[in-house]
């Protein structure tokens, strides 16, 4: 019997693993039907002619590894955290890449620190930065730095076009998280939304950092319908008066926009 032959019979272990994977795909599909009220156990093993017994050991590994998220009050399934993150990241360098001349720029006029961020799941996730030549050395916030949505001028930008339930919703969700940085609560960051939303660009004073602030503008979908990204200036909070700020928003507008 020659190689190809003895590669071409498919002994019982690789038949399984493959039945197995493909199970595995077939339930993430079926949950994502359902992800905006979550699914049962029972429609998921309906949906993929699976006994209740297998599809609930499969979501349970699904689960473990954040694939498939599990709400234990109301018994529902949905698309796990993960499966957001590989989503994200296999966009983001795309993003970035699109940006990075952009970032370059703003930096080069301003002569200060620039952020891209891309949103995920209830956080800010930096996945660019260019440094100005006056940067901010007291601002530990790397590529890579996830951040709760709305403690900064980069994170308000990436939410302050939201309905506003949507935005509750969020700032309820990271409400505990603020408590670690200058944010202190949720009401900073409404009456930081309420302010951008006036202002047409966002400005944060120190809800990040004590003595720090920004100015952001999200990065829209090429319908207007959708944030896809934002673009950030950070600086000391000392030099943000309000003509800075609106001459900062510009060449972060005139850099989105042209």
């Amino acid at each position: 019997m020659s190689y190809m032959e003895k590669d071409s019979a498919p002994t019982t272990s690789k038949v399984d693993g493959s039945q197995s994977i493909r199970r595995a795909i077939s339930i993430i599909r079926a949950v994502s039907k359902y992800n905006d009220s979550g699914v049962r156990l029972t429609q998921v093993a309906k949906d993929v002619s699976l006994h209740v017994a297998t599809a609930r050991r499969i979501l349970h590994v699904l689960n473990q590894e954040g694939l498939i998220g599990y709400d234990q009050s109301s018994k529902h399934y949905y698309l796990g955290i993960e499966l957001f993150s590989l989503g994200t990241a296999a966009n983001q360098f795309e993003i970035r890449t699109t940006y990075r001349p952009a970032l370059e720029r703003i930096a080069e006029q301003t002569k200060e620190t620039v952020f891209l961020n891309i949103r995920l799941g209830n956080n800010s996730l930096c996945i660019d930065r260019i440094e100005g030549s006056a940067p901010i050395r007291i601002m530990p916030y790397p590529v890579g730095t996830q951040t709760p949505l709305g403690v900064g001028s980069g994170e308000l930008a990436l939410i302050f076009n939201l309905p506003d339930k949507e935005i509750e919703q969020i700032l309820s969700a990271n409400e505990k998280r603020y408590r670690q940085y200058n944010a202190g609560d949720k009401s900073k960051i409404w009456e930081a939304v309420v302010e951008s939303r006036k202002l047409k660009f966002t400005l944060s004073r120190g809800l990040y950092i004590n003595g720090v602030g920004g100015v952001g503008l999200p990065v829209m979908s090429t319908d207007g319908q959708e944030t896809i990204a934002a673009i950030s200036v950070v600086t000391l909070a000392e030099k943000l008066d309000l003509n800075r700020c609106r001459w900062l928003a510009s060449i972060i507008r005139h850099e989105i926009e042209g």
